[in-house]
């Protein structure tokens, strides 16, 4: 059940680290590049892995460019767009009504979601409704899923995820809406962290921020998950990821944005992150 981990990452914990301690420092800009700037996008805390790793391979291999990646959540990312506060709005959700106008979609990859639940739960699987049921705060005790005598601690992020809007949409089915008593947190991380140290607790992240190590995912209606689920149409929880500009992109941004759909960057780092290449088709 594992996501596959790989250099990709660790080429984030290291960078990161690096500018963290102020002890990495790029090489000279080189004057032959046509490329040059700063690009700002924010958003989406589920495709922030994917985003920041795009950043990062993009800056070494042009370095008169700057590329500034922040999470926030979906909504935030496409109302800074569409009022021209960055120049990409990162996305679980489409843009729709009036916040989609003037704006333009591309698609970069499919974020599969997992529910979690605190390692030592021996629930192994939910179904569906279930589910479902939990998360509106009907069912509140693990015993009525064939669990231990333990209370059920919801870990939902906030209103303006699309994490949180995808879970609604494909779990929920627009029955309803997250139970209010969920402890709201407002990145993946900090739902996964929750999970890990609370014995009853469910949430959800996308595959990029599973870690086996730390916390269980459960089988949905008997399916296990995995990639090849998600390409089958077997696995239901997952979205597609969106990188939005304002108007038709050009130049950096436009340079960037193809990076980041080209062959290369989808195969060789998209599914070692845990997301699906946009490359690949799910049947239906």
């Amino acid at each position: 059940m594992a996501v596959p981990r790989s250099r990709a990452l660790l080429a984030i914990l290291l960078l990161a680290a690096l500018v963290l301690s102020g002890c990495g420092s790029r090489p000279k800009a080189d004057p032959n590049d046509p490329l040059a700037g700063t690009i700002t996008a924010s958003g989406s805390t589920a495709l922030l892995p994917l985003a920041s790793l795009a950043a990062e391979i993009f800056m070494e291999e042009h370095l008169n460019v700057t590329v500034n990646v922040s999470g926030g959540g979906s909504y935030n990312g496409l109302q800074q767009v569409a009022s021209g506060a960055v120049h990409i709005g990162n996305s679980d959700v489409p843009a729709t009504g009036e916040l989609a106008e003037g704006l333009v979609e591309h698609k970069v990859a499919i974020a599969p979601f997992l529910i979690i639940v605190h390692p030592e739960n021996p629930v192994e699987g939910l179904t569906i409704e279930q589910l479902a049921a939990i998360l509106r705060g009907e069912l509140t005790n693990w015993r009525e899923v064939g669990g231990p005598d333990l209370e059920v601690m919801v870990v939902s992020r906030q209103q303006s995820s699309g994490s949180r809007a995808t879970i609604v949409e494909t779990v929920l089915g627009g029955e309803g809406d997250i139970t209010p008593q969920a402890l709201v947190q407002d990145s993946n991380g900090k739902v996964l962290t929750t999970v890990q140290y609370t014995p009853g607790a469910i949430g959800y992240v996308d595959a990029s921020y599973y870690r086996p190590s730390k916390v269980k995912a459960l089988a949905l209606d008997g399916v296990t998950y995995s990639q090849e689920a998600v390409l089958a149409g077997q696995w239901p929880i997952y979205a597609y990821e969106y990188m939005y500009t304002k108007g038709e992109p050009t130049g950096l941004t436009r340079a960037f944005l193809d990076f980041v759909l080209s062959p290369g960057f989808q195969e060789e780092y998209v599914s070692e992150l845990g997301f699906v290449p946009i490359t690949r088709e799910i049947q239906r």
